[in-house]
Protein backbone atom coordinates (compact mmCIF):
# COMPACT_ATOMS: atom_id res chain seq x y z
CA UNK A 1 0.00 0.00 0.00
CA UNK A 2 1.31 3.29 -0.88
CA UNK A 3 2.11 5.24 2.32
CA UNK A 4 2.25 9.28 2.19
CA UNK A 5 4.28 10.23 5.95
CA UNK A 6 3.87 7.21 7.14
CA UNK A 7 0.16 7.25 6.31
CA UNK A 8 -1.86 4.61 3.77
CA UNK A 9 -2.65 6.97 1.13
CA UNK A 10 -6.43 6.36 1.24
CA UNK A 11 -6.59 7.23 -2.50
CA UNK A 12 -4.39 4.80 -3.57
CA UNK A 13 -6.25 2.33 -1.34
CA UNK A 14 -9.78 3.12 -3.01
CA UNK A 15 -8.14 2.30 -6.31
CA UNK A 16 -6.67 -0.86 -4.97
CA UNK A 17 -9.97 -1.74 -4.44
CA UNK A 18 -10.69 -1.49 -8.56
CA UNK A 19 -9.69 -5.54 -8.01
CA UNK A 20 -10.56 -8.23 -5.59
CA UNK A 21 -6.43 -8.61 -4.51
CA UNK A 22 -6.92 -4.98 -3.03
CA UNK A 23 -9.91 -6.40 -0.78
CA UNK A 24 -7.70 -9.38 0.34
CA UNK A 25 -4.78 -7.93 0.92
CA UNK A 26 -7.09 -5.63 4.08
CA UNK A 27 -9.46 -8.72 4.94
CA UNK A 28 -8.57 -11.71 7.29
CA UNK A 29 -10.02 -15.39 7.72
CA UNK A 30 -9.92 -18.81 5.69
CA UNK A 31 -13.09 -16.89 3.54
CA UNK A 32 -10.89 -13.64 2.56
CA UNK A 33 -10.49 -14.49 -1.17
CA UNK A 34 -14.79 -15.26 -1.16
CA UNK A 35 -15.25 -11.95 0.73
CA UNK A 36 -13.38 -9.83 -1.63
CA UNK A 37 -14.37 -10.83 -4.76
CA UNK A 38 -18.14 -9.99 -3.34
CA UNK A 39 -16.78 -6.97 -1.98
CA UNK A 40 -15.09 -6.15 -5.39
CA UNK A 41 -18.19 -6.82 -6.84
CA UNK A 42 -20.26 -4.84 -4.50
CA UNK A 43 -17.62 -1.85 -5.12
CA UNK A 44 -17.33 -2.04 -8.85
CA UNK A 45 -21.88 -1.55 -8.61
CA UNK A 46 -21.70 1.65 -7.06
CA UNK A 47 -22.74 4.80 -7.46
CA UNK A 48 -20.46 6.57 -5.05
CA UNK A 49 -17.43 4.96 -3.20
CA UNK A 50 -14.63 5.88 -1.35
CA UNK A 51 -11.97 5.49 1.57
CA UNK A 52 -12.32 7.61 4.29
CA UNK A 53 -10.07 8.44 7.55
CA UNK A 54 -12.55 7.61 10.86
CA UNK A 55 -12.53 9.34 14.16
CA UNK A 56 -12.81 7.25 17.58
CA UNK A 57 -15.76 9.08 19.17
CA UNK A 58 -16.03 6.26 21.94
CA UNK A 59 -14.21 2.99 22.74
CA UNK A 60 -15.58 0.64 25.91
CA UNK A 61 -14.13 -2.42 26.87
CA UNK A 62 -16.22 -5.72 28.72
CA UNK A 63 -15.29 -8.72 28.91
CA UNK A 64 -11.93 -8.89 27.11
CA UNK A 65 -13.55 -7.34 24.17
CA UNK A 66 -13.38 -3.60 22.83
CA UNK A 67 -16.29 -1.84 21.24
CA UNK A 68 -16.00 1.33 19.83
CA UNK A 69 -18.42 4.20 18.64
CA UNK A 70 -16.69 5.48 14.92
CA UNK A 71 -17.75 8.60 12.98
CA UNK A 72 -16.00 9.73 9.14
CA UNK A 73 -17.05 12.17 6.94
CA UNK A 74 -17.46 11.47 2.66
CA UNK A 75 -17.20 15.57 2.17
CA UNK A 76 -13.78 15.77 3.84
CA UNK A 77 -12.44 16.00 7.51
CA UNK A 78 -14.94 16.10 10.55
CA UNK A 79 -14.46 19.81 12.44
CA UNK A 80 -13.69 19.38 15.98
CA UNK A 81 -16.84 20.56 17.53
CA UNK A 82 -18.54 18.48 15.44
CA UNK A 83 -16.36 15.50 16.86
CA UNK A 84 -16.91 16.75 20.33
CA UNK A 85 -20.41 17.03 20.00
CA UNK A 86 -20.55 13.55 18.78
CA UNK A 87 -18.90 12.05 21.02
CA UNK A 88 -20.56 13.87 24.38
CA UNK A 89 -23.40 11.99 22.91
CA UNK A 90 -21.71 8.66 22.09
CA UNK A 91 -21.00 8.83 25.56
CA UNK A 92 -24.65 8.86 26.54
CA UNK A 93 -25.77 5.22 25.65
CA UNK A 94 -25.44 2.69 27.93
CA UNK A 95 -22.76 -0.02 27.62
CA UNK A 96 -25.31 -2.32 26.69
CA UNK A 97 -26.82 -0.61 24.00
CA UNK A 98 -23.37 -0.26 22.31
CA UNK A 99 -22.43 -4.10 23.03
CA UNK A 100 -26.04 -4.94 21.26
CA UNK A 101 -25.70 -2.57 17.95
CA UNK A 102 -21.89 -2.88 17.40
CA UNK A 103 -20.96 -5.22 14.43
CA UNK A 104 -17.87 -7.19 13.38
CA UNK A 105 -16.97 -5.96 10.02
CA UNK A 106 -15.31 -8.30 8.17
CA UNK A 107 -16.26 -7.34 4.81
CA UNK A 108 -18.30 -4.96 3.11
CA UNK A 109 -21.63 -5.25 5.05
CA UNK A 110 -24.41 -2.95 4.86
CA UNK A 111 -24.37 -0.03 7.26
CA UNK A 112 -26.68 -0.40 10.12
CA UNK A 113 -27.09 -4.12 9.51
CA UNK A 114 -27.34 -6.31 12.46
CA UNK A 115 -28.08 -10.05 12.56
CA UNK A 116 -30.67 -9.78 15.27
CA UNK A 117 -32.44 -6.69 13.24
CA UNK A 118 -32.36 -4.40 9.92
CA UNK A 119 -34.56 -1.58 11.34
CA UNK A 120 -32.67 1.68 10.94
CA UNK A 121 -34.54 2.55 14.00
CA UNK A 122 -33.19 -0.07 15.97
CA UNK A 123 -29.77 1.50 15.44
CA UNK A 124 -29.72 4.80 17.98
CA UNK A 125 -26.35 5.30 18.39
CA UNK A 126 -25.64 5.23 14.27
CA UNK A 127 -28.57 7.94 14.07
CA UNK A 128 -26.54 10.48 15.91
CA UNK A 129 -24.98 11.46 12.64
CA UNK A 130 -28.50 12.23 10.90
CA UNK A 131 -28.11 16.22 11.70
CA UNK A 132 -24.61 16.20 9.52
CA UNK A 133 -25.06 15.36 6.00
CA UNK A 134 -22.37 13.32 4.84
CA UNK A 135 -21.12 12.16 8.00
CA UNK A 136 -21.17 9.00 8.95
CA UNK A 137 -21.67 6.84 12.54
CA UNK A 138 -20.91 3.14 13.36
CA UNK A 139 -20.31 1.08 15.62
CA UNK A 140 -17.47 -1.85 15.58
CA UNK A 141 -16.35 -4.90 17.76
CA UNK A 142 -12.74 -4.67 17.87
CA UNK A 143 -9.49 -5.69 20.15
CA UNK A 144 -9.60 -4.53 23.61
CA UNK A 145 -6.61 -2.65 23.14
CA UNK A 146 -8.26 0.11 21.22
CA UNK A 147 -10.52 0.80 18.16
CA UNK A 148 -7.59 0.90 15.79
CA UNK A 149 -9.84 1.10 12.48
CA UNK A 150 -8.03 4.13 11.05
CA UNK A 151 -10.02 4.26 7.35
CA UNK A 152 -13.07 3.06 6.31
CA UNK A 153 -14.07 1.54 2.78
CA UNK A 154 -17.79 3.19 2.09
CA UNK A 155 -19.92 3.19 -1.02
CA UNK A 156 -23.47 3.46 -1.85
CA UNK A 157 -25.18 0.84 -3.81
CA UNK A 158 -28.82 1.30 -5.07
CA UNK A 159 -29.25 3.90 -2.51
CA UNK A 160 -27.95 1.56 0.73
CA UNK A 161 -24.70 2.36 2.56
CA UNK A 162 -21.77 -0.34 2.58
CA UNK A 163 -19.06 -0.17 5.10
CA UNK A 164 -15.69 -1.72 5.83
CA UNK A 165 -13.60 -0.37 9.28
CA UNK A 166 -10.37 -1.55 7.67
CA UNK A 167 -8.11 -2.61 10.72
CA UNK A 168 -4.71 -0.87 11.24
CA UNK A 169 -2.79 -3.60 11.83
CA UNK A 170 -3.44 -4.64 7.94
CA UNK A 171 -2.80 -1.21 6.41
CA UNK A 172 1.26 -1.11 7.19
Amino acid sequence: MTKLGGHVDAAALAASFDRPSGFAAVMKGMFRNGKATKAHTLWASAQRKGVYPTVELRFSTHDATGYAVMAFSDHGPIDLPTQETLAAQAERFPLGTLRYEAWVYSALDPHGWHPRSWDPNAHTIDAIADPYPGIHVFTAVTKPKGADRPLVAHCVVDGRNYLYPIPGDRLY
